[in-house]
Parts: C-alpha cells; sequence; structure tokens
C-alpha cells in the first residue's frame, strides 16, 4: 500500500513539474536589447570622454531652423556608436528626431545616463539644425530584470511618480526635447492595460509639466501576445515600431531581418504589420502617429545549405551596414530573394556554408515607399553610424523626404527601368520620348562599365557582376537623371 502510494506520489510530482515547466513563458530577449549585449561594451576612456562637460554648455532647440523634410526621420544613437566618432558622421540636417540610447531605469526608477554623457557636441549639433533630440529610456541591461523593473514602474504608485520626476529633471537639465521608452523583454501579462495607463499618465505628466516635449513607445514588430496596440498608440505621441528582428539571431533557419513582403499569409512581413496586422488600425485611423524604423544591420550564421532560408549551424554575429556593402561584392554580390523582397549573400569558408541576411539601399527604399504610400508619420534607423560614413543611405533620406524630394523634370520621370533586380536585361520605358545625349553605366565604386551613345530600349546586364550599378542619363535640355540597378543571380 505505502509503495503504490509512494509511485502516485512521484508521478504527481512529475505532472506538476511538467506543468510548471511548459506554462512558463520564455520572454524573449528585444532587438535594442540583444544588440546592447553584443555592442555595448565600451573602454573606461570612452565612457569618460565628456565628463568634465556641464549642462550649461548646451544650447537650446533652434526651431526656427527645423530641417525641411516632408516626415519624421528618427534616428537612434547607441552609446557604442556616440563613442566611435558617429558625430562626425551624421547627417544633421537630415534628421528629424536624434535619440540618444540608452538612459537605464532600475527598480528603485532611478536613471542612469549613457556612457560618455553629456554628448555635448551631438546636442549642440542636432539643436543648431532645429533637430529634436531626445532621450530613450531602457529597462535591460542592469542588475535588475527587464519584466521585473516594467512591473514595478506600472503597479507601484510611488515609484511610478518618482520615475516621472526623473524623467522631467533630466530633459530640464540637458535641455532634452522629450523621452523615448524602450521597454523590451516582458512577459505577455505586463503588456497590456496596465503598461498603457502608464504610458498615457507619463505623456499627461509630461505635457503638462514640460509643454511642448514629446513622449514616444518603440514598439514590436509583430504582436506575439499581451499587446493591446491601439491603446498603446493612443497612449503617447507616436510610436516607433520597430520593424525589424523577424528572423532573430537564434533562429533554427536563416532569413530576412525585416521582410518587406511574403506570397503567402502565414510568414511575417512589414507590409503585413503595416497594413493588415499589428497595426492596421493605427495606419487606417492615425497614421501620423506611426514611425516605422528599418534596420541597418543584419545578421550572419553558419548554415547546413547554401540555399535560402537553410537550417542554421550557428550564429556568428550581428553585422552592419558599413560593413556588409562592401563584404557582399567579395561574395558575388547580393541575392535578391523575391518572396520577401530582401538582399542577402553566402559564401563557403572551406568548412561551412555562411549566410548574410542584412538590408541595402534598394530594400531600404522599398521599406521608404511602404511608409509613404501608408502616410505614417515617419521613418526611422537602428542605428546611426552603422553605415558609418557611407553617404547613399542619407542621400536616399534625402530623394524621398528632402525639400527636393517631389522636384524633378516631368519627362525624365516619366522614364520607367524594369525589371529590377534583375538578372539579365533590364528594360527603359521611354513614354515621352525624352532624346538622350548621354547614357552611362557605373559600378558601385563609380568606374564606368558601359556607355552607350546610340538610342536603346534595354540593357544587358548578364556580363557584369552581382552588385549595384548606377544608370546616368541626360536629355538634350541639359536634364539628369540616375538610376540604381540591382543586379542579382
Amino acid at each position: 500500500m505505502e509503495r503504490t502510494l509512494h509511485n502516485k506520489l512521484i508521478v504527481l510530482l512529475a505532472c506538476m513539474a511538467i506543468h510548471t515547466m511548459f506554462s512558463q513563458e520564455i520572454i524573449q530577449v528585444g532587438p535594442h536589447q540583444m544588440q546592447k549585449e553584443e555592442f555595448g561594451k565600451v573602454t573606461t576612456d570612452a565612457t569618460q570622454r565628456d565628463a568634465s562637460k556641464t549642462a550649461e554648455e548646451l544650447i537650446g532647440l533652434n526651431a526656427s531652423r527645423a530641417p525641411a523634410l516632408s516626415k519624421k526621420v528618427f534616428g537612434f544613437l547607441p552609446y557604442w556608436e556616440q563613442s566611435s566618432g558617429a558625430h562626425n558622421n551624421i547627417r544633421y540636417d537630415l534628421l528629424t528626431h536624434l535619440a540618444c540610447f540608452d538612459f537605464l531605469v532600475q527598480l528603485d526608477a532611478s536613471i542612469a545616463t549613457p556612457a560618455g554623457w553629456p554628448w555635448t557636441a551631438e546636442i549642440n549639433a542636432a539643436h543648431a539644425q532645429g533637430v529634436k533630440v531626445i532621450m530613450t529610456v531602457v529597462n535591460f541591461g542592469g542588475a535588475d530584470g527587464a519584466d521585473a523593473v516594467v512591473w514595478e514602474l506600472i503597479t507601484n504608485p510611488t515609484k511610478k511618480n518618482l520615475f516621472f520626476n526623473n524623467v522631467k529633471n533630466l530633459i530640464e537639465t540637458y535641455n532634452l526635447d522629450g523621452v523615448n521608452i524602450d521597454f523590451e523583454g516582458m512577459s505577455s501579462a505586463h503588456r497590456g492595460a496596465e503598461l498603457n495607463a502608464f504610458l498615457s499618465d507619463l505623456t499627461t505628466y509630461i505635457h503638462t509639466e514640460l509643454p511642448g516635449k514629446e513622449v514616444s513607445f518603440d514598439g514590436p514588430a509583430v504582436n506575439w501576445g499581451g499587446w493591446d496596440i491601439e491603446g498603446l498608440v493612443d497612449s503617447v505621441d507616436y510610436v516607433v515600431i520597430m520593424a525589424y528582428d523577424y528572423t532573430s539571431a537564434n533562429s533554427a533557419n536563416s532569413g530576412p531581418i525585416a521582410p518587406l513582403t511574403h506570397h503567402t499569409s502565414w510568414k511575417r512581413s512589414i507590409k503585413r504589420t503595416i497594413e493588415t496586422g499589428t497595426y492596421a488600425v493605427p495606419t487606417a485611423n492615425t497614421p501620423e502617429k506611426l514611425i516605422m524604423a528599418v534596420p541597418y544591420y543584419g545578421q550572419h550564421w553558419k548554415t547546413e545549405t547554401n540555399v535560402s532560408e537553410s537550417v542554421t549551424i550557428s550564429h556568428v554575429s550581428s553585422t552592419r551596414y558599413r560593413n556588409t556593402v562592401t563584404e557582399a561584392d567579395s561574395h558575388g554580390g547580393f541575392i535578391w530573394n523575391s518572396d520577401f523582397e530582401y538582399p542577402w549573400y553566402r559564401w563557403n569558408d572551406g568548412a561551412n556554408w555562411n549566410q548574410v541576411w542584412t538590408d541595402n539601399e534598394l530594400s531600404i527604399s522599398k521599406k521608404f515607399d511602404l511608409a509613404i504610400d501608408n502616410n505614417l508619420g515617419g521613418v526611422g534607423m537602428w542605428a546611426l553610424n552603422y553605415d558609418g560614413g557611407r553617404p547613399e543611405l542619407w542621400e536616399l533620406i534625402n530623394t524621398k523626404f528632402g525639400a527636393t524630394a517631389s522636384v524633378g523634370d516631368a519627362s525624365l520621370n516619366q522614364i520607367k527601368v524594369h525589371p529590377n533586380p534583375t538578372s539579365g536585361y533590364v528594360n527603359i520605358t521611354n513614354t515621352n520620348a525624352v532624346k538622350f545625349t548621354k547614357m552611362e553605366l557605373f559600378n558601385i565604386m563609380g568606374a564606368s562599365v558601359l556607355k552607350m551613345t546610340s538610342h536603346f530600349e534595354n540593357i544587358n546586364m548578364t556580363p557584369f557582376e552581382n552588385g549595384l550599378y548606377f544608370l546616368e542619363v541626360e536629355d538634350d535640355q541639359g536634364a539628369q537623371a540616375t538610376f540604381k540597378i540591382l543586379k542579382s543571380n
């Protein structure tokens, strides 16, 4: 009898353990949180670089010099890029917001400033150009658990009020223009009504205490559970959608970090996120409150095969645009995945296949077009200086959102280059019968690879290596235009 009861007790305890194991939610690490863990270690010298600066040296926002941009352009500047000389590479004239990452809040509601703070050079350069400087507050990377920090702040009135006051004091002390809340690594139970009420109270408090200052929140690309997205958007001035990490570093298969589209109904994409999925209702009702941030980073995996979406062996590292845009050329160029409208490249190192999935100029351009087509409030980028000193992404912002974005010769604007990307011939559709006096094709290094002196309707791209090319044309009136062509097998 005792033996039978003993066995039943063992079975009962085992069942309870299994139930507990499967009922516990696995909290996913957020995209900014993961990047901080990977890139966020800086030297002592770097963290102390601006320690002697005082708040009195900081200038306020020159609102009369606000950049002439058609939409918000919200750039995150992480402290590890700031300490690496990002200031020299930032086009402040092509930003509306500079988000200083990160201000760490902990269980006691105290807020630690970023390494090297205050960033006097960046704040003053931004303010002189009319760019708003925002503090990005995070709940991850400290001694306390990310989920525990959020729950304490949103349920403990004393801690909540102390946090609000600490945010206000930092904004006033450093002449900042608002706060961006980046809470990641939360359980699904903590993402709903309580969080939205907390954010709504913060927005009301900041608007009352500091009129004209802004409150925003970094929202998920996909609602995997618990989020009240409509309530979230209503609770703040605007939401910055982190439109990336669709395929995370620890995924079982390689794939796009920020797929624009997919023809199936079950694969996630940014287009689905914006138009029919997570943000469909705000996109329809209050699109001006949505900022779609795009990644200037990618992921590198070792994979079992060379095929798209191969099973991964291991994750190597996150990548930055400034490296991959040139590295791709050394491995045969970008391959364009038409299902996702997303580029990737691969190579074999003698032991394993390697795959890097990352955005390039063309895929980012298509994402900006999606934001424009849906009348969103703007775009953002994670992260500033991931493109280093390269000019093309800044020029893309200028083309899409700058003062001259809609200005151009009417005839040249009727010229269409298609299909693009192409693996063979690219067709030139010239509906207005423009007379060309110059047509020349250049590779990404600026070298001329083809000159055309006679009228033509297509270009054979077959002989050229995979990569990005620029077709420059000029008509008989001297008007010029440049078309980008991506060659991809």
